[in-house]
């Protein structure tokens, strides 16, 4: 079996344990978490990750098998910046349920991991707009989300910067209570 095949399986088995997790049946997000590439978001490997509540611990070598695990993968390790536990964000964005044709608005994009499922549940007749405040990391999203054509990444402050009238805000930043602009952005 060809190293692409076998990359298919683990993704399927990882969007289904994801799921799981969550408690979440929803075959749309489990083909968006088995079909979009984690290593694509995360940089060049061994990754960092935090494993059973203990601090970063090294994958063994750059195989992307084991960044299909419901783990946090560092993006910023000295910043402890990270991409996210799947299966709290399966379980957050089967609660926001974006439709096809959407627009979502994602702030806090990060690399674009999140943003990347989103754009795949909206499709190709949806968008998603992502907003990253750190500049290195939007720029990265930027390279990382080059493929989607459905997605366009802001640098900026979520709070300050504008954007089209949205059918799901998507946060992952920190906030103590929503935006006036998000509220204000939300499509009727």
């Amino acid at each position: 079996m060809d190293a692409q095949a076998e990359l298919r399986i683990i993704r399927a088995a990882y969007a289904k344990q994801v799921l799981a997790a969550a408690s979440v049946d929803d075959a749309r997000l489990a083909q968006a978490f088995a079909t979009v590439p984690r290593e694509d978001f995360v940089g060049p490997g061994p990754w960092l990750v935090i494993r059973w509540l203990r601090d970063y611990v090294p994958t063994p070598d750059d195989d992307p098998v084991y960044l299909y695990t419901d783990d946090l993968v560092a993006l910023v390790p000295e910043r402890r910046v990270n991409n996210g536990q799947p299966s709290l964000h399966a379980h957050l964005i089967h609660r926001a349920l974006p439709t096809v044709g959407e627009h979502v608005v994602h702030v806090g994009t990060g690399t674009g991991y999140y943003t990347a499922i989103l754009a795949h549940l909206v499709g190709p007749s949806g968008r998603v707009t992502g907003i990253e405040y750190d500049a290195s990391l939007a720029a990265r999203a930027r390279a990382s989300l080059a493929p989607y054509a459905n997605v366009t990444v802001i640098e900026g402050d979520g709070t300050q910067v504008s954007f089209d009238a949205a059918d799901v805000i998507y946060v992952n930043a920190g906030c103590t209570q929503p935006a006036a602009r998000w509220l204000d952005g939300l499509a009727d």
